[in-house]
């Protein structure tokens, strides 16, 4: 069994894991630190299918979405630009410059994940169209990461007032920002056929599956209802490309 294969079958109980113990408030606060497990698991996944798929550019790729996606962070967090004002609270262990090394792996899922996405509804000789495919997916999934994160979990707090859960509709418009600029960087490298492809797909209905889960149990109907009518079809345009 190839050591990715592996990988992903830890990440799979680790998920199955942390829904029980986080979706119902089971997980002591000693434990905290699996929460950042989880994330470094999922970046891996995503990290592999960019190596997989754009081999050393991959790799280069890799280390450029982590460091540039930390210092995007860094940036929107001190000086309250691109996402809107807000704060890392403590629940996410090391940090660099007061931004979690986690939310760097949060990103690689992201990106990995919504990457694979778009090649499958966009040819990559499009590299415009597919990237703002590509960013649009990365909403979708913040669309309920954000809500539950702040609203429930308290990962990070936001300032001010907005409709949606008082999370900045700047923060979405900077996520697909970001997103759309590493998605054309992805596009225009020479990729290859990735076997972990399917992988990387299923990671975003997974991630996108617990946050309707734990949006589900913390009442946030609103988000619940958008992202499940969005995971639909999403899920239906995937299957019917398959």
């Amino acid at each position: 069994m190839k050591w990715g294969e592996r990988l992903y079958r830890l990440f799979l109980i680790w998920y199955g894991c942390g829904l029980v113990l986080v979706g119902f408030h089971l997980l002591p606060p000693w434990l905290e630190w699996a929460n950042v497990v989880f994330l470094m698991l999922a970046g891996m996944i995503g990290a592999l299918f960019l190596i997989e798929r754009y081999g050393q550019r991959g790799i280069i790729a890799t280390i450029a979405i982590f460091i540039g996606t930390m210092a995007v962070e860094y940036v929107g967090a001190t000086y309250s630009f691109i996402f809107g004002s807000y704060d890392y609270t403590n629940q996410f262990g090391l940090t660099i410059f007061g931004v979690p090394i986690a939310i760097g792996f949060a990103w690689l899922a992201v990106i990995g994940c919504t990457h694979a996405l778009a090649l499958r509804f966009v040819p990559p000789m499009r590299p415009i169209v597919a990237s703002v495919v590509g960013a649009s997916l990365a909403v979708v999934l913040d669309l309920v990461i954000d809500p539950v994160a702040y609203v429930a979990k308290q990962y990070w707090l936001w300032e001010g007032t907005s409709i949606y859960y008082n999370v900045p509709l700047q923060n979405f418009a900077g996520w697909f920002v970001v997103a759309f600029v590493i998605h054309l960087l992805l596009f225009v490298l020479p990729g290859r056929k990735a076997s972990s492809e399917r992988r990387a797909i299923v990671l975003f209905f997974l991630l996108d599956a617990m946050f309707l889960f734990l949006a589900l149990l913390e009442q946030l109907y609103v988000a619940f209802l958008l992202g499940l009518s969005l995971a639909t079809f999403i899920f239906w345009k995937w299957r019917r490309s398959a």
